[in-house]
């Protein structure tokens, strides 16, 4: 667990947040920052400064001198005192002619509580000056810290309040023996308090609603999470004024952690028009904007074309669309078109930090409709589809760059990653040998044979040309399914083959031997002159494997996820999450340690039916979220805290938190409906909030649509399904309605 998350064993803990301080554009650890004066910049400004940790600061909080600590954003200033939390909520006035901002007060008092001043835990590097009203009352040089405690306001119960992503978050730790009956919370100087029909518990205001998502409780027992009936509960003849409400916790072990903590979908919506889609790729940049891609059948007749790269479908069986999703979801800042004459895909997408999209896929489209410009390679060059990369303008509205990578046969790119100067790593299949395929550098100059050997290639930062191109491979089917990139540029490949060590150009590890059946997954670090393998070796076990995506942490660990078929007899299961194969096929997660000659961990993800995972992204904590769908139901599927424990029918995506570790999944629940659902891809941003795309069959009669960006399902026929783009967060609890509005001077600073 997170610093603030002080829960140990044979504590029971109650941890409830709220999204009050992000959706009020909160600021924290930013030197004194001037708003640009462009509307869109001055919210993608404050959509930043929102993402920021929260600093404690220490405080005097009541007019008798009392000390407590103080949490200040944009929309909203918290003060900690030993009664309890005040809010106060601000916004500007509506007539920009007048200085006066609106503003409302709510208070959250700790009803029955024994007052005691809390306490700052977890010091922050950051130091705090305020600079406001006569230079008397300046302060600076104060500490700052991640989390308050209250150390027993109730008997054998700490209360502490944490935070991070712009969100407050309270944590109850129920010593053994005490009694969580206890805990009794009341607001004051709301509108109204009540339970909403799903058990959100909402707190009206003039200037908006406060909403606390219900309460998930699940403990930790023999190695398996077990969910805990918890909810809200609001009391009866409360004093005028006041609202109390307490939590009502079902049957739990009292010897075992138990933990109530929110997952929820920020949003989920559909991205489609009247013909198929396919939802293939997705990217988040540092304000919370996805950029997805995948392929369309649909005409801008009924496919959401605004802004570009380009408005017209292009005809042949589909175009790759690119889109970029607002960070609140509700809609596409863009959503354009790449393709010609041919059938054209999108695979895979990344985004620099100028917000300029980098897609990756196949087309069979030449040079005379395919938008190609600049390279890195302008001529199409035959057999039946080329590999491209293209180049997306921050704004959307152009291609930089678009260009083929390919050979006389068969190219397919899979996945794209990018380096701080702006190149592009792709990863993909090729059947073409050297005499043709664009070579140079390495890591393998020579094609190997069989069905296909992986490539992958770097493309230099202004997209003309590649800096390095190579094979992969033995004498089997190799392909490179997904990449990514360390900060010293060494990419990262995962993939399948089913070359033995004979002819794979195995080294190091983390396997040197080929495990037999129809294949297995395979992991690779290519240096980052591109000219030799630092590490590759097989992750397998009698029967099938695919390794399907990758992700690399700051350390040069490496995170692959992909399926198997293969019993814990023969896979190197270690450490978990699950060490049992679970039935037909299952989800698998590893962890290849820096130098790729062992797994830090490896376990399943599944249940009794097929169980596939598609993609897997990390958290700067090193936790690793997975992506992937199931055909498993609740009754097998390790289900536990959400975003839904309940099966939808046929097939349904999943998202799952693997803790860093590896021993648990903290989170893992289905995104589907009652038709087929798949998960395709992940991005994680910095806080770790999980953003899935995928495609659906399901229509928004069993679909869990919420916010967008469209609501309403696109298909027509039982082919024809519509893309879906998803945020899940694991406590992101919003609060509707709250603008800037907060000009009070200060300013942070980090040695």
């Amino acid at each position: 667990m997170s610093s603030f998350e002080p829960c140990q064993r044979n504590r029971l803990c109650l941890v409830l947040a709220t999204g009050l301080l992000a959706a009020a554009g909160f600021a924290t650890a930013a030197p004194s920052v001037e708003l640009p004066a462009e509307t869109g910049e001055r919210q993608a400004a404050v959509e930043l400064l929102g993402r920021l940790p929260l600093l404690f600061v220490p405080a005097q909080v009541s007019a008798d001198g009392g000390l407590g600590y103080v949490v200040r954003g944009s929309g909203v200033t918290v003060w900690l005192s030993e009664s309890g939390l005040t809010y106060r909520l601000h916004r500007a006035s509506e007539d920009e002619s007048q200085a006066v901002a609106s503003s409302w007060v709510v208070a959250l008092d700790l009803v029955g509580a024994t007052p005691r001043p809390p306490v700052g835990e977890d010091l922050l590097p950051t130091r705090v000056s305020y600079f406001k009203g006569p230079k008397s009352a300046w302060r600076s040089g104060l500490p700052s810290y991640g989390s308050v405690r209250y150390r027993e306001p109730w008997p054998g119960v700490d209360l502490v309040v944490g935070g991070r992503a712009g969100e407050l978050k309270s944590t109850f730790v129920v010593r053994p023996g005490a009694d969580a009956g206890v805990i009794r919370l009341a607001y004051s100087g709301a509108s109204a308090v009540r339970l909403g029909p799903d058990g959100v518990l909402v707190v009206e205001t003039p200037l908006g609603d406060i909403r606390e998502q219900p309460p998930v409780a699940y403990q930790d027992v023999d190695g398996r999470r077990v969910e805990v009936a918890a909810s809200f509960e609001l009391e009866k003849g409360s004093e005028p004024g006041l609202q109390a409400y307490r939590f009502r916790v079902g049957g739990y072990d009292p010897a075992r952690e138990l933990v109530v903590d929110p997952v929820t979908l920020v949003y989920c919506g559909y991205i489609g028009g009247s013909g198929d889609e396919y939802g293939r790729g997705i990217a988040v940049d540092a304000l919370g904007r996805a950029y997805v891609t995948g392929r369309t059948e649909s005409t801008e007749a009924t496919f959401p074309v605004t802004v570009g790269p380009d408005l017209s479908y292009n005809g042949g069986d589909a175009d790759v669309f690119v889109a970029k999703v607002a960070a609140t979801g509700t809609a596409l800042d863009y959503c354009g078109y790449i393709g010609g004459a041919g059938d054209d895909e999108g695979s895979a997408v990344a985004v620099d930090a100028a917000g300029n999209a980098y897609v990756t896929g196949r087309t069979e489209s030449t040079e005379a409709t395919f938008p190609v410009t600049v390279g890195p390679d302008i001529t199409y060059n035959g057999g039946s589809e080329d590999a491209f990369v293209a180049k997306v303008n921050a704004d959307g509205t152009a291609l930089v760059y678009c260009g083929y990578v390919g050979g006389v046969d068969v190219e397919w790119g899979y996945g794209i990653a990018l380096d701080t100067e702006g190149n592009a790593y792709v990863t993909g299949l090729t059947h073409s040998s050297e005499a043709t395929f664009p070579v140079t550098v390495g890591p393998d100059l020579s094609f190997n044979g069989g069905n296909g050997d992986a490539f992958v290639a770097r493309v230099n930062a202004t997209g003309n040309a590649v800096d390095y191109c190579g094979y992969i491979g033995g004498s089997g089917g190799d392909r490179g399914l997904d990449i990514d990139i360390d900060g010293e540029s060494n990419a990262y490949v995962a993939g399948r083959t089913t070359s033995t060590e004979a002819t794979f150009p195995v080294t190091v590890g983390p396997d040197l031997s080929y495990n037999g059946g129809s294949g297995d997954a395979f992991v690779a670090k290519v240096d980052a002159t591109g000219n030799a393998l630092d590490y590759c070796g097989y992750i397998g076990g009698l029967n099938s494997e695919y390794g399907i995506g990758i992700a690399v942490d700051d350390a040069g660990n490496a995170y692959v996820t992909g399926y198997t078929t293969s019993t814990e007899s023969t896979f190197p299961v270690t450490i978990g999450p699950d060490l049992t194969f679970n039935g037909l096929m299952d989800a698998f997660v590893a962890k290849v340690d820096v130098d790729g000659s062992t797994l830090d961990y490896c376990g399943y993800v599944g249940g009794l039916v097929d169980d596939l995972g598609s993609d897997v992204d990390i958290d700067p904590l090193g936790n690793a979220y997975l992506s992937g769908n199931t055909d498993s139901t609740e009754a097998s599927f390790p289900v536990t805290v959400g975003p839904d424990l309940t099966f939808n029918g046929v097939n349904d995506a999943f998202v799952a938190r693997v803790r860093p570790d590896g021993s648990f999944l903290d989170y893992c629940g289905y995104i589907g409906g009652s038709d087929w659902d798949y998960g395709v891809a992940i991005a994680v941003d910095a806080v770790g909030n999980a953003y899935l795309i995928g495609d659906t069959n399901s229509s928004e009669a069993s679909f869990p649509v919420t916010v967008g960006p469209d609501l309403t399902y696109n298909g027509s026929g039982p082919y024809a399904g519509d893309a879906f783009v998803a945020k899940v967060s694991s406590f992101d609890l919003l609060a509707d309605g709250f603008e800037s509005g907060d000009t009070s001077a200060w300013s942070a600073t980090v040695p």
